[in-house]
């Protein structure tokens, strides 16, 4: 039964567009704290947040509707230009495998953006999970007895990455007002 809730706390925050907990945080959280065993519980947190964040993604590609036209079509030519050149693609790939950026709100990027498709991103962020929580949790498992480890997990949860977060959101809704220019093909 742990490791369900666990499962549901873990899809729950990572359902978050933002200010959520860090996923490796948690899972440290849930390893410490209910001594779970670290194995089982990754994987069940990298399936949970996987699909949390196709979810998110979809949820905010549904009611991009709701957005202003002009901001809709500044997206549009956004996404014209990322699927448009493959090493751009690529980048977005690689971006979700393994970035130090807030996830959610990737996510919340990629939905609003209409041609960028969901699901290979999701795969993309699931396989590099399956390798930064490992890392995260037997590190900070290992950390947690030295002070370096209690200070690290302080760091973690300071207003300064409170403020990341703003940043990061402000930055998502930013590519919206930016009038991206549509390359024209040469006749």
């Amino acid at each position: 039964m742990s490791y369900l809730w666990a499962f549901l706390i873990v899809f729950a925050e990572n359902l978050m567009p933002a200010f959520g907990p860090p996923t490796w945080l948690v899972l440290v959280y849930l390893t410490l704290g209910f001594q779970l065993e670290p194995l089982p519980l990754i994987v069940l947190a990298v399936i949970a947040a996987s699909l949390a964040h196709y979810i998110l993604a979809y949820a905010f590609r549904r009611f991009r509707f709701a957005l202003p036209e002009w901001y809709r079509h500044n997206l549009e030519n956004l996404g014209n230009k990322i699927t448009r050149h493959g090493a751009t693609s690529w980048g977005l790939l690689i971006l979700f495998l393994w970035s130090p950026l807030s996830s959610s709100q990737l996510f919340v990027a990629a939905g609003l953006i209409r041609q960028v498709k969901i699901l290979p991103l999701v795969i993309a962020f699931a396989v590099g999970r399956s390798i930064t929580y490992p890392t995260y949790v037997y590190g900070a498992t290992y950390l947690s007895t030295t002070d370096l480890g209690r200070t690290f997990v302080s760091e973690m949860t300071s207003p300064l990455m409170l403020i990341g977060q703003t940043i990061l959101i402000l930055g998502v809704i930013a590519l919206g007002f930016i009038k991206w220019k549509t390359q024209v093909p040469n006749s």
